[in-house]
């Protein structure tokens, strides 16, 4: 009876490592192209962002049990992904400037296609970087978990710990505001004058 028992042991053993890395694998998989996305939009560097996330990668490994462990794994993810990328600026002591955005396709391609002069869409993709910064702190990550990452607003709400409303307000104020701010100034509501009393 004991030989069994030991064989089945043994086999769960053998099979256990391989079932854990299927959806550490299946996972990397289906977040690496987004992951890819938001390093280039904080590094402005295709090798830096590739580096970078396969460095997450490994450190997301070797938390797996634990993200699995977790409430929500995404959310658990993110906020990983999020930590590493803020360690990175900081060990190279870089931080997106208006010019190393001015270069990325991909923040350009989130609100408009330009099609102009390349001076005019140099210009437009530093003002959009100027807009971006003025976003609060919980705006600018909805922001970037719509439309760098491609999640929805109910999986946007279960990563930030928010509701979706709360998430779509966020994303809505994150709109407005942007192109309020990217308006030119000529176009810009002027305050109707006072009349005279």
């Amino acid at each position: 009876m004991d030989g069994p028992v030991a064989t089945a042991t043994q086999l769960l053993r053998a099979e256990l490592p391989l079932r854990l890395e299927v959806p550490f694998e299946a996972f990397t998989s289906q977040q690496r192209e987004p992951y890819y996305r938001y390093a280039f939009t904080k590094l402005a560097s295709a090798t830096e962002a590739r580096e970078a996330v396969n460095d997450f990668f490994v450190k997301l490994h070797h938390r797996w049990q634990e993200a699995l462990r977790s409430d929500n794994l995404v959310a658990f993810a993110w906020k990983m992904l999020h930590d590493h990328m803020v360690d990175v600026l900081r060990r190279r002591d870089r931080r997106p400037t208006p010019v190393d955005t001015a270069f990325m396709p991909v923040t350009a391609a989130v609100l408009w296609s330009v099609e102009a002069d390349p001076i005019d869409a140099l210009l437009t993709r530093i003002d959009l970087y100027r807009a971006l910064a003025t976003l609060s702190e919980r705006q600018r990550e909805c922001f970037w978990l719509k439309h760098m990452l491609g999640y929805s607003a109910v999986e946007i709400a279960g990563i930030t710990g928010s509701s979706a409303s709360t998430v779509r307000t966020h994303l809505q104020h994150a709109v407005r505001q942007l192109a309020e701010a990217l308006r030119p100034e000529e176009s810009r509501e002027c305050p109707a004058p006072r009349k005279a009393s």
